[in-house]
């Protein structure tokens, strides 16, 4: 079974089953491979262990239950499979940093855990872990003209605004226009690393109109490691984070920090089509 089917499929009977207790071995069996290996899969689609995943849900459901319903306290900690109230207690303070009475007496707000959405993309093992799959490729400069802009990723409104400008972008030079490929060039800003630069652009050789307003930057010749994700960089950008972090400590590759950037994007010719992107990281 494909790794991402088979994490949907365990999601699904995770689901299903948060009123008991859920183990490991349990969820590796049924997919005849090892404990140690589902962990592995698990961890590497979903970026969080199972045991994490499943606390948090079975907490997270009780949550809402000791807001919608009369149920004790401890009936609500039975119910999703803990052993005491104690024990209950313990996790939900831990979690929430409130304890499960006074979250359901006042007027407070947790960060609950909804179930997880996971997103497709291809897994390899290296050296007996599972990591995002990747090839590495060297590229010569590619020269670019295009637009900066620089964003909080963190901030919604900044984020859509940046959104806006790519669509525009893409209407104006790609879709009325000859060049073929979309790229966006990302790096932290030097002066302030909360912030990401990024330079949306097309490749100056396939541009023959009128190039007033664009700004010429270029992509620095460097191996790199290539990885491809599906949707919109901004919307999948935490997941991606921790797949490459997750990466570069199992592959023992090394960020080329000489190339001046951190990453770029390349959304080629088929985009609309397979709704694929590739994400080139320089690598030494």
């Amino acid at each position: 079974m494909h790794y991402i089917g088979m994490i949907n499929d365990a999601i699904q009977y995770i689901e299903a089953n948060l009123h008991r207790k859920l183990c490991l071995k349990e969820l590796s069996a049924m997919y005849y491979i090892s404990p140690m290996h589902f962990y592995r899969i698990f961890r590497a689609v979903t970026n969080q262990t199972v045991k994490s995943y499943v606390l948090g849900r079975k907490l997270s459901e009780a949550a809402i239950a000791l807001k919608n319903t009369d149920y004790k306290v401890v009936d609500i900690a039975f119910r999703y499979g803990f052993n005491s109230h104690e024990q209950f207690t313990r996790n939900f303070l831990k979690m929430f940093h409130v304890t499960p009475n006074r979250y359901r007496k006042e007027n407070v707000s947790v960060p609950l855990m909804d179930r997880i959405d996971v997103l497709e993309r291809d897994f390899r093992n290296v050296k007996k872990d599972v990591v995002i799959d990747y090839f590495c490729r060297e590229l010569k400069e590619i020269k670019l003209l295009g637009k900066d802009v620089l964003f909080h990723p963190e901030d919604v409104n900044e984020v859509t605004e940046v959104f806006r400008m790519v669509i525009s972008f893409k209407e104006e030079f790609i879709i009325r226009g000859t060049a073929g490929r979309l790229f966006s060039v990302v790096r932290a800003d030097r002066g302030d690393p909360s912030r990401i630069y990024c330079f949306v652009g097309i490749a100056a050789e396939e541009y023959w109109g009128d190039r007033s307003g664009l700004a010429d930057r270029s992509i620095p010749a460097s191996k790199y490691a290539v990885f491809k994700y599906p949707g919109k960089m901004g919307l999948i950008f935490h997941t991606v984070m921790k797949d490459l972090y997750k990466w570069l400590d199992a592959t023992g590759l090394e960020i080329n920090v000489g190339a001046g950037i951190d990453m770029f994007e390349l959304f080629p010719e088929d985009y609309a089509q397979t709704g694929k992107f590739y994400l080139y990281v320089p690598v030494l």
